[in-house]
């Protein structure tokens, strides 16, 4: 088959569509990507990328195509509007382009924010009859609201839009299970809805260990991902404060960056946390199963929002492929997987006494306990999230929307049926 897929975010930069693309080229399909200059996660482009630079290349049998765009610069909201801005109009005219001189079987969104990625594959659908396979992985206009953006025309506007694209498509795929409900109450049919979580990156999931070097003494709680607003960092380091006047034994390490850092480093040092509370910068995804090994319980947290309580974060997978126990600090779907795994302890994403209680309670097991709930995680981890797995179903899936438009052969028997009918 020949696909185009588009996507805000592709090689170098770590998303799945990453391993989309490639596994889907390697069972013998066309692969192309439209895609963005990468300049995830630090809001400048990657090193040897550019306005004139490998905007074309070839990696793992995918040739990708990269649409000039402004750089997010340091996230704040006027240059992250230049960039959605940006990139909308070149991905419209780019996608003109491919709708005129190239022909695709189907076309698949890999839908991160912004969801403007999606107009699109609209105009190339439009143009050209082209099915579309939507991986939903973050519900627009909510996701605006989490933001902090809530002027009621403008959520109207994109509200709109979304019921729009959503029509447009031939198949949704959702990341996690709390976006049915959402889709359907935006008239979208049960039967047009797909689960389709993540997976565990493989620079996690088949690393080999490395040595990351020391870390401090003690029960260890880490988290590995991005320091923002939606991970409801504010309530984690004050139940660390609370934590450190029971229990001084309790280290809390970060591993990564983000525009919450700045903040976290400022509280760390208001509250005399520095000999509890680590924060350790980000490091290549090839080395967190080595970091991973050196801690007790892993966290995953998120603030308590109705686009974050129907989002099952990417981490918990990681996490669960690595059979580590979780403590989980946020509402909705996450809670509800690490619950069902029996993988951890969850509590409310405002519920500070509560987290406080099940962090006590973790370290108060003994070591045979958090293996078992570890490797409670990593069972449902093979059950639900394989890879290989998922990589089937979103070749079925493409497959079916491709042979759903398809005229059937007819067979020479029925030809010469027809034949015969309009000759009489």
């Amino acid at each position: 088959m020949r696909i185009l897929l588009l996507t805000n975010h592709f090689y170098p930069e770590e998303f799945r569509c990453n391993d989309i693309a490639m596994e889907l080229a390697k069972r013998g399909h066309q692969v192309k990507v439209l895609t963005g200059i990468p300049d995830y996660p630090k809001g400048r482009f990657h090193e040897g990328y550019g306005l004139f630079k490998k905007r074309v290349e070839r990696v793992n049998g995918v040739t990708i195509v990269r649409v000039p765009l402004i750089p997010r610069g340091k996230g704040g909201r006027t240059r992250m509007m230049l960039q959605y801005g940006s990139s909308l109009v070149m991905f419209l005219v780019y996608a003109l382009y491919q709708a005129v001189f190239h022909k695709y079987d189907c076309l698949y969104i890999h839908n991160t924010s912004p969801a403007f990625i999606c107009l699109p594959a609209l105009l190339i659908k439009a143009l050209r009859g082209t099915p579309i396979v939507h991986w939903c992985l973050d519900m627009w206009p909510e996701s605006l609201v989490a933001g902090g953006i809530r002027n009621k025309r403008i959520y109207a506007m994109v509200e709109g839009m979304m019921r729009m694209i959503y029509r447009g498509c031939d198949k949704i795929q959702i990341g996690s299970l709390g976006f049915r409900a959402l889709l359907k109450a935006r008239g979208v049919p049960d039967e047009k809805i797909e689960y389709f979580p993540n997976w565990s990156d493989d620079a996690i999931s088949v690393a080999k260990k490395k040595n990351v070097g020391a870390l401090p003494k003690g029960f260890k709680i880490m988290f590995a991902g991005n320091l923002g607003e939606a991970q409801n960092l504010e309530n984690v380091l004050e139940g660390a404060r609370r934590l450190k006047n029971v229990d001084s034994e309790i280290k809390w390490i970060f591993l990564g960056d983000g525009r919450k850092k700045e903040w976290m480093e400022s509280f760390i040092t208001e509250n005399s946390l520095n000999d509890t509370v680590y924060l350790l910068g980000r490091h290549p995804m090839d080395e967190m199963p080595s970091y991973f090994s050196k801690a007790d319980v892993m966290l995953v947290s998120l603030c308590d929002y109705e686009v974050f309580n129907n989002t099952l974060p990417a981490k918990v997978q990681a996490y669960m492929s690595c059979s580590k126990p979780i403590v989980a600090f946020l509402n909705g779907e996450g809670q509800k997987i690490v619950d069902r795994a029996k993988c951890g302890l969850s509590a409310k994403a405002d519920d500070i006494d509560g987290f406080v209680k099940c962090v006590k309670d973790l370290k108060a097991r003994p070591k045979a306990k958090l293996e078992q709930l570890g490797y409670n995680g990593y069972e449902y981890y093979c059950q639900e999230f394989d890879k290989s797995m998922l990589m089937d179903r979103v070749e079925r899936t493409i497959r079916e929307c491709v042979e759903s438009r398809t005229p059937p052969t007819k067979s020479p028997e029925v030809r010469e049926q027809l034949e015969t009918a309009a000759a009489q």
